[in-house]
């Protein structure tokens, strides 16, 4: 009998075990995202005459195995098509990005991820954020 409740001790230590890691959700999941600055979502940039855009971000909270660099990526349109993808120094803040990488009339997005150092694991992008360019 004690080998009996033994084994369904084991078992539901398993169980639960297995249901607690599930619901953690994913590695991705434990690194924090990034807070974005500017330029602000859904807004119309004049770059007329002007050298090109700086991007902004705030120092996320780090993940668990520290943070060993930031990601910023530009996306001409939202799918794919990216035209700035850059690793950047985990001190680094904000990323010049010129005026000829821009078209006239063109919307764009952009967000900024963090890499867990440990964990070797990116953030999610849960905010990205678009803007529309005007190049007279």
């Amino acid at each position: 009998m004690k080998k009996i409740t033994i084994l369904i001790i084991l078992c539901l230590v398993l169980i639960i075990s297995g249901i607690s890691a599930f619901a953690g959700g994913s590695e991705r999941d434990k690194v924090p995202s990034v807070p974005q600055l500017s330029p602000d979502d859904e807004v119309t940039i004049d770059l007329t005459g002007k050298p090109g855009i700086t991007f902004k971000w705030k120092s996320a909270p780090i993940p668990g195995g520290g943070r060993d660099v930031y990601r910023f990526k530009l996306i001409k349109g939202f799918k794919y098509d990216f035209i700035v993808s850059e690793e950047l120094g985990q001190g680094v803040f904000s990323i010049d990005v010129p005026a000829d990488k821009f078209e006239d009339g063109v919307i764009y997005s952009w967000y900024v991820e963090q890499r867990d150092a440990s964990l070797r694991v990116w953030s999610r992008h849960d905010t990205v954020w678009s803007f529309k360019v005007i190049k007279i």
